[in-house]
């Protein structure tokens, strides 16, 4: 068995990297994913933060008293919410683009810590592109799926979130590497960073 598995991942591993240097371009780096991670995380906090206060005045909590002055305090959040959502969606389509080509890694996962790693990072991908799908369809009052809206968007919200959290705690060592202008690292470490 393991020899059939072995001339398999033989005959994989030449075309995972023969995609990858296709896809290889100057500007695909850690230090970009980054850059483009400050900036998402940051609008995604926007978004969320201003999502709780919406939902909470849709569905307030009785102990919890919410400020309601001045009088256009909500279209002003609600205003963040929606630009800052927008502006979010090509940040995510070029962070998504700068680490594509770490999908054909090879092999996929090397040990247990970094199948949850990978896991985590489905999870994040998934609910970022479902958040600013759904709130862009939102804009158009357009709903084609047979849930609600609100409720879901605040629940997939917090699965962004915390699943944020973890990408975060994980690349934490690489977003440190990379995090200033000087910070780029020898080709070696380049190759072993991965997606930030």
């Amino acid at each position: 068995m393991s020899g059939m598995v072995n001339r398999l991942s033989d005959a994989i591993e030449p075309r995972f990297a023969a995609v990858r240097r296709a896809l290889d371009a100057p500007e695909r780096t850690p230090r970009t994913a980054v850059i483009l991670g400050r900036v998402l995380g940051a609008g995604i906090l926007i978004c969320f933060a201003t999502g709780i206060y919406s939902h909470l005045l849709q569905h307030p909590i009785s102990w919890l008293p919410l400020p309601t002055r001045p009088v256009e305090l909500y279209q002003w959040t609600q205003g963040a919410h929606v630009a800052t959502g927008t502006a979010l969606i090509p940040v995510l389509l070029g962070k998504l683009w700068v680490v594509y080509p770490r999908l054909f890694d090879w092999p996929p996962v090397r040990s247990v810590a970094q199948v949850f790693e990978r896991a985590s990072i489905a999870l994040l991908v998934a609910t970022a592109l479902l958040q600013v799908v759904m709130g862009a369809l939102n804009t158009f009052q357009w709903y084609p799926w047979p849930f609600s809206f609100t409720a879901t968007h605040f629940a997939v919200s917090w699965l962004l979130v915390g699943a944020m959290a973890v990408h975060i705690g994980v690349k934490l060592p690489l977003i440190v590497r990379h995090w200033r202008r000087g910070g780029e690292a020898a080709p070696e470490d380049s190759a072993e960073d991965g997606d930030a």
